[in-house]
């Protein structure tokens, strides 16, 4: 089942208005993710997509068998001012792809480092679902989330800000980069799907030469269609 975009991004909306307005502060409970569902009128799905990137950047904390909780400290007012910046100029499809790979290389140098056993099953998992899904829109949310899940890894609250701050055209980055690949043909695609497998599995094992060269075909394969 796909993942609407704009879905996931209500339930960040919803957050950060909370927040924003005092009516939710650091330590807080969140409501369960049925009732959240339920007040947004968006899947559960959707509500776990939106808490795992407000996760990612610090915002919220999972408390194993207790449930969603606002982290005491965050990064909330530095994405939000970088996600002004980044707003307000606009940026071409190769400098966004610039500012992947210098982001994506330097949360691989500390993914290696730093990478829990719980990012490694997130990885895989995306990567399961990257594979053996039919519709186009679940391969390019899967495709997204190995790449944001690689930069959560690195365990830099820097790195991840700045990527997470940028979530829009990034989406749109992915989206526009797969019709390229696409154009190209089924075997093309494939051996799209092969560089981001190798991908995962070099960091699963902790390989940083390995998810580098990975990294760096999977760029240069973008490179080669500058329509993409």
């Amino acid at each position: 089942m796909s993942v609407e975009r704009n879905d996931y991004e209500k339930l960040v909306d919803y957050i950060e208005d909370k927040i924003v307005h005092k009516q939710l502060a650091g330590g807080d409970k969140l409501p369960s993710e049925r009732d959240l569902s339920a007040r947004l009128g968006i899947s559960r799905g959707a509500v776990r997509s939106g808490l795992m990137i407000l996760e990612g950047i610090g915002i919220v904390e999972n408390r194993h068998g207790s449930g969603n909780y606002i982290a005491a400290e965050s990064d909330r007012k530095l994405v939000q001012i970088l996600t002004m910046m980044y707003t307000l100029d606009e940026m071409s499809f190769e400098e966004i792809s610039v500012f992947r790979y210098a982001a994506e290389l330097q949360a691989v140098t500390l993914a290696v480092q730093n990478i829990t056993r719980a990012q490694k099953e997130k990885l895989l998992k995306c990567l399961d679902g990257l594979e053996r899904s039919s519709e186009e829109e679940e391969k390019a949310f899967c495709d997204q989330m190995i790449h944001q899940t690689i930069v959560e890894a690195s365990g830099s609250r820097l790195v991840i800000a700045n990527y997470l701050a940028l979530r829009g055209v990034l989406t749109r980055n992915v989206s526009q980069a797969r019709q390229g690949v696409r154009r190209r043909g089924q075997e093309q695609e494939r051996q799209f799907q092969e560089i981001h497998r190798r991908l995962v599995q070099a960091l699963c094992r902790a390989d940083f030469a390995a998810a580098k060269e990975a990294l760096d075909e999977h760029f240069a394969f973008l490179r080669e269609d500058p329509t993409s």
